[in-house]
């Protein structure tokens, strides 16, 4: 019996295996996303800080209005006050004012002028009258 023939020795493969054409343009293209991607991270971080930096100065400013607003509000308050106490003094005199003016008047009704001022009023009231009746007959 014949020994079948060896099988044919393996080609030799080259050390480094061929790149294709679309491989290097696949690299290059890799490349320049990567690239652009680490940009765009740093202005996303940019930004994340922009917007970390306005809410705090947004939130002092809020603050700041608030704090106003308490110092207005309590100042309001205050003058309200005064003016009430105004008020009460005001009424409180005017309501004594009052008093004084009726016990005025019951001193006039008791004293002896008294019907000297009642002829004069009627005196007045009468040519009032009189004044009104001539007007109405012109």
């Amino acid at each position: 019996m014949a020994e079948p023939p060896p099988p044919p020795a393996p080609a030799l493969a080259p050390a480094t295996p061929p790149r294709l054409s679309g491989f290097g343009q696949l690299d290059a293209r890799i490349k320049e996303l990567t690239s652009s991607q680490g940009e765009l991270l740093d202005r996303i971080q940019k930004l994340k800080l922009e917007v970390q930096n306005w809410r705090s100065n947004l939130e002092t400013q809020v603050k700041t209005s608030q704090n106003e607003l308490l110092e207005l509000k309590k100042g309001l308050n205050s003058e309200v006050e005064l003016l009430k106490s105004e008020m009460k003094e005001i009424r409180s005199a005017v309501q004594e004012e009052k008093g004084t003016l009726q016990t005025q008047f019951a001193d006039i009704d008791k004293a002896p002028y008294k019907r000297r001022i009642q002829s004069i009023i009627w005196g007045q009231s009468i040519s009032q009258h009189i004044v009104v009746q001539l007007e109405r007959l012109l």
